[in-house]
């Protein structure tokens, strides 16, 4: 036979988790349906093959270790992206060297100190810790 005490805590824990979902539920959040992945990750004067080949790249292999936010926020220029690479190649093995100079110009053409990062919703800036 289950004590009153534990009906009691049982009782507490569901609402406790009740009010946890219900805050959840209610808190702002950038949902993937809210994004314009196209506009974050424009594609500038890189042509719309070459774009949507490096994207998707970008998007199936870095955003395995991390989210995308600051991929799209650091502007760096060629030699920052290619010291990135280079700083992440034991993370991609399983890219080859094409691979990952198409991601690192299309980065370098997009995301450089001559652009304005791309608009992102508070929610995913909150996303974002330096490493």
């Amino acid at each position: 036979m289950i004590s009153r005490q534990t009906i009691s805590s049982l009782a507490a824990i569901l609402l406790l988790i009740a009010g946890v979902a219900g805050w959840a539920s209610t808190a702002p959040r950038a949902t993937a349906q809210n994004l314009d992945m196209n506009k974050i990750f424009r594609c500038g004067t890189v042509d719309k093959d070459t774009c949507a080949k490096a994207r998707t790249l970008i998007l199936d292999n870095c955003t395995s270790c991390h989210v995308f936010v600051p991929i799209v926020l650091q502007q760096f220029d060629e030699a920052g992206w290619q010291g990135l690479f280079d700083r992440h190649k034991d993370r991609i093995p399983q890219l080859d060297a094409d691979q990952v100079k198409l991601m690192r110009s299309y980065l370098a053409a997009n995301f450089n100190p001559q652009n304005s990062p791309p608009e992102l919703p508070p929610e995913l800036l909150k996303q974002w810790t330096s490493y």
